[in-house]
């Protein structure tokens, strides 16, 4: 009886440890691109409210693309593919075209960037949308197979828009998506259940906008903030341009800074320059 017991557990202590390193050779599989679907030019009154209005700036449009042993991921998709080249007005229309000018090479949209990496559109699992503006949900379409993240409330904000938030979000971009294979939140969301990936409820540029929050076994945390942080000076205190509501713009921001700082993580900003071009061409683990 002695012996037999000792097996089993020997057995279970085998288990556990192949358990264990296991566990940490999928945590030390989980890698972080941040790309570009090009820049959109714009007055920097829109990043900046009631600072630098009348002066147009080119603001990278942020993507990115995440390695999971769980699924391969991306959040946002970017400009339209369609804007490729010169051809904003096309299809976006001149008026939109005249406020956010898409400057996109057709090798910077998010099927391009993944092939870059050695994957294809096919191969993505789950795409997480931060909101439905049209530099952000651009491509769904690429993606009929994956299934899609996005907060309930950004579901009804983007395909009945309030007539004063309509100009941003571009119908055509995903009025065939209905049936797509939608994750629909209401609030905060651990996707794994093991804290890697942490969608994050940080409304205020738009009713439904989330941010995303990813835990790298080298990095630490990594906080995408999406467009509720456009760029450094919005950390600082400055209210963003566009928003559905400015107060929950701030409480939001002011959120994401707690949590990044509480994890002695990173906070990144979705239309910051300079913040992009440290990370272009990195691979973060």
């Amino acid at each position: 009886m002695k012996t037999k017991l000792l097996r089993l557990l020997a057995t279970a202590a085998g288990a556990t440890a192949l358990c264990v390193v296991s566990t940490i050779a999928s945590a030390q599989s989980i890698k972080l691109w941040q790309v570009s679907s090009g820049y959109i030019e714009l007055d920097k009154g829109f990043l900046t409210a009631m600072s630098g209005v009348g002066t147009k700036v080119k603001a990278p449009v942020t993507m990115h693309i995440i390695q999971h042993p769980r699924g391969l991921i991306v959040f946002d998709t970017g400009n339209n593919v369609a804007v490729s080249d010169g051809q904003c007005a096309s299809y976006w229309g001149a008026g939109l075209c005249g406020a956010f000018n898409a400057q996109q090479t057709r090798d910077e949209v998010i099927d391009r960037q993944l092939q870059k990496l050695g994957f294809k559109a096919d191969d993505v699992k789950y795409v997480i949308y931060s909101h439905f503006h049209l530099d952000h949900a651009g491509n769904i379409k690429m993606f009929p197979k994956a299934r899609h993240v996005v907060q309930n409330a950004e579901l009804k904000n983007a395909w009945w828009p309030e007539k004063f938030q309509r100009a941003a979000f571009v119908m055509k971009d995903f009025d065939t998506t209905r049936d797509f294979d939608f994750l629909e939140l209401n609030g905060d969301f651990d996707l794994f259940g093991d804290g890697t990936v942490t969608i994050l409820d940080s409304k205020g540029h738009t009713q439904g906008h989330q941010s995303l929050m990813l835990k790298l076994p080298k990095t630490g945390y990594v906080i995408m903030s999406g467009d509720a942080v456009y760029t450094a000076e919005n950390e600082k205190g400055v209210v963003p341009g566009i928003t559905w509501s400015a107060n929950e713009s701030m409480r939001s921001i002011d959120r994401l800074k707690q949590m990044r700082d509480t994890r002695n993580g990173q906070l990144w900003y979705s239309h910051e320059p300079a913040q992009f071009e440290e990370h272009k061409g990195k691979v973060f683990e």
